[in-house]
């Protein structure tokens, strides 16, 4: 089953015009001790493993590790690791580059940091201890080239994306044929031209029974649902949202076959915290993830932030039942609890919240309370935008 799972994996990258290139990290997961990896103590090799047998252990400051990786100059990569613990990873060109992020979970998760390479052949990947009491874990590292850069920005304007102008990829016809989504709200229909998709849920006013807000989305038809560790699927889209402040929605999800989410991703002008802003009402939203993890318990990641009008490129891989969610530079990705007939979902859908109080403001599946709600908080405007979208699906 493995080397089948394999074989699709590589036809559907190779196929793909963004297929990432790697470049070399030696020994990526500690399994020949510290071959290739300069260490300073206090490190030491764990045989706590994400993967295999082995992986880096760091037991307090000054704790490092670092390798020298040959690079291609001003290109866009993306440095990932599985880690458990708090630390950071990160490059360094030892010439004013410096690119890190930092990570504090109690499960093996992957982060990841996307950059781009200055005028250098070569960097450090480095790890390291983040000045705490507890021992930090890393396996499986990878540097991985792409093809163009995220193109996200905190308190962007719009200018520059496509922005419904039809000027990216074509829809994927597996989209708007029916062959593999449903719509739903299908007034306005979200197709606007052949490249781009536009979803206003203040127009379709679409609910559901067990909702909590108006809905313009696509789902995955009933009869295509299977558990996540039977599907590899990779969803691509560049994203503009534009919302009144303290709106929030959810442009992407992985449905279970209950009421249950087992992915979502947020963009939200929120009181929550834990994210870059977590200010409600001050036009900053952040764009968020959570992941349901295995033992059925959410984590959540901050992966940035826009204005209104700000847009971002957003991937979501679920690679039988590993979650990969990537926007503005960062990424996070976890295995997640499995579901029997578990489908996937995006758009624009906006949530009946009042997102000082966290309080919900509507009756679920009531679309006169949605109304009221969106009314009194003056949610006048919730308008997502996906251009270059793609859309790839293998079920055993």
């Amino acid at each position: 089953m493995f080397k089948k799972k394999s074989l699709l994996i590589l036809s559907i990258m190779a196929a793909c015009s963004s297929a990432a290139q790697a470049a070399t990290i030696y020994n990526s997961g500690f399994e020949n001790g510290w071959s290739d990896w300069n260490e300073v103590d206090p490190a030491a090799i764990s045989g706590d493993a994400y993967q295999g047998s082995s992986s880096l252990k760091i037991q307090g400051s000054p704790g490092r590790v670092h390798q020298v990786v040959d690079i291609e100059r001003n290109t866009e990569y993306t440095l990932s690791a599985y880690v458990l613990g708090k630390g950071q990873i990160g490059v360094n060109d030892l010439n004013g580059l410096f690119k890190n992020t930092k990570f504090n979970v109690s499960s093996w998760t992957k982060v990841s940091k996307t950059f781009t390479s200055a005028n250098t052949d070569s960097l450090q990947v480095f790890a390291k201890h983040d000045n705490n009491s507890s021992d930090v874990r890393f396996d499986n590292f990878s540097l991985v080239k792409t093809d163009s850069s995220d193109g996200g920005s905190t308190g962007g304007d719009g200018d520059g994306d496509s922005g419904g102008n039809g000027d990216g990829t074509t829809i994927p016809s597996s989209i708007t044929s029916g062959s593999i989504f449903d719509l739903e709200g299908n007034d306005p229909n979200p197709l606007v031209n052949d490249s781009t998709l536009v979803f206003v849920p203040l127009e379709a006013q679409h609910i559901t029974p067990n909702g909590n807000g108006w809905r313009h989305e696509y789902k995955v038809k009933s009869s295509l649902r299977v558990a996540m560790t039977d599907t590899y699927e990779v969803f691509e889209a560049s994203v503009k949202v534009e919302m009144s402040d303290g709106g929030k929605t959810i442009i992407a999800q992985h449905h279970a076959s209950d009421t249950g989410t087992i992915m979502k991703v947020y963009v939200s002008d929120s009181a929550e915290s834990g994210f870059d802003d977590s200010v409600a009402g001050n036009g900053i939203f952040d764009v968020y993830v959570r992941l349901r993890n295995t033992s059925g318990n959410e984590e959540k990641y901050a992966l940035g932030t826009i204005r209104s009008g700000g847009s971002f490129n957003l991937r979501v891989v679920n690679n039988y039942g590993d979650v990969d969610v990537s926007a503005l530079g960062s990424s996070f990705g976890i295995p997640v609890e499995d579901d029997s007939a578990s489908y996937f979902k995006f758009g624009n859908y906006l949530q009946s919240q009042d997102t000082s109080t966290l309080d919900d403001c509507g009756e679920s599946g009531n679309s006169n309370s949605f109304k009221e709600c969106f009314e009194d908080l003056g949610i006048t405007t919730s308008k997502v935008t996906m251009t270059n979208v793609s859309y790839t699906r293998v079920t055993n």
